[in-house]
């Protein structure tokens, strides 16, 4: 695979729920955003069971359109774009309906016939199956992409998207890759800043889930703790790296990093291409 020509880099961004996608890559999506790319981050779900109020349970709604404020807050911090497919919270499963939302999705992003260049989603394997089902609407998608005859109110894709995984710690069936890594020091706090747009989540609802008291944390406590978070994930990622043979990877001490893993599924990209994609110059 060439690399591209000097074109604008479409990037999508693919997670279950309207938080996935900042913890897991929200650092190497901002620095393409500073570069100048086009991104997109899709929620898969509405959000609307995240929580543990009576008052979300009685009125469910609630929660969605908070989660969904949250969630544009979020993308517009680095000026990308939030997608929602709308599916129930906790409900997500493979069917022709959304296979067919997700290829739309899909194709919708980007030049018509072109697509996103890149897909970056949660690998197959994950404790959740809202995450597993989305990341196999992903590669289930894939191939269909390219056939006009599905969905044929969308055009079609002329070419396969590059799929990545973003960095995570479990073993079944097999471990992380890291394909490339990328230092994202320069807009960790940034990072940060978008986690923390989702108070419902990161004040609220998993520190509930945790066992933590007294419940919302404030602003300060739930920014020291994502940022410890950042850190166990960075340290995790760079761990992953070590294990691996990364085709790309950052030079030099830095201590937050996010990695990624090339799927067997989409277009295989060469080493050119992931260096256009992957290393970032230094600001002015």
């Amino acid at each position: 695979m060439a690399a591209k020509e000097d074109r604008m880099r479409h990037i999508l961004a693919i997670g279950a729920h309207p938080d996935d996608v900042e913890g897991s890559a929200g650092g190497t999506l901002a620095l393409m955003r500073q570069r100048g790319d086009a991104v997109r981050f899709l929620s898969v779900t509405d959000g609307g069971k995240g929580h543990f109020q009576q008052e979300y349970a009685e009125n469910p709604r609630l929660l969605v359109e908070r989660r969904m404020a949250e969630a544009e807050r979020a993308a517009a911090l680095i000026g990308a774009e939030f997608q929602c497919l709308g599916a129930p919270d906790g409900g997500v499963v493979v069917t022709h309906e959304t296979t067919s939302s997700m290829i739309r999705a899909i194709r919708s992003f980007g030049e018509p016939g072109r697509g996103p260049d890149l897909i970056l989603v949660n690998r197959p394997n994950d404790y959740h199956r809202d995450h597993r089902v989305t990341a196999q609407l992903v590669l289930d998608a894939v191939y269909l992409l390219t056939v006009p005859l599905v969905c044929a109110d969308v055009p079609a894709l002329r070419r396969m998207p590059v799929i990545m995984y973003w960095h995570d710690d479990f073993t079944e069936p097999i471990p992380f890759r890291a394909d490339v890594v990328v230092n994202i020091e320069r807009v960790i706090q940034t990072k940060i800043d978008m986690v923390c747009m989702h108070e419902s989540q990161f004040a609220e609802w998993i520190p509930y889930t945790m066992g933590m008291s007294p419940l919302p944390l404030t602003r300060d406590q739930m920014r020291e703790w994502v940022t410890a978070w950042m850190q166990r994930d960075a340290r995790s990622a760079k761990a992953a790296a070590e294990r691996s043979q990364p085709r790309v990877a950052s030079t030099g001490q830095y201590e937050f990093a996010e990695a990624f893993q090339i799927s067997e599924y989409g277009t295989q990209p060469n080493d050119e291409w992931l260096r256009d994609m992957f290393e970032f110059s230094s600001p002015q």
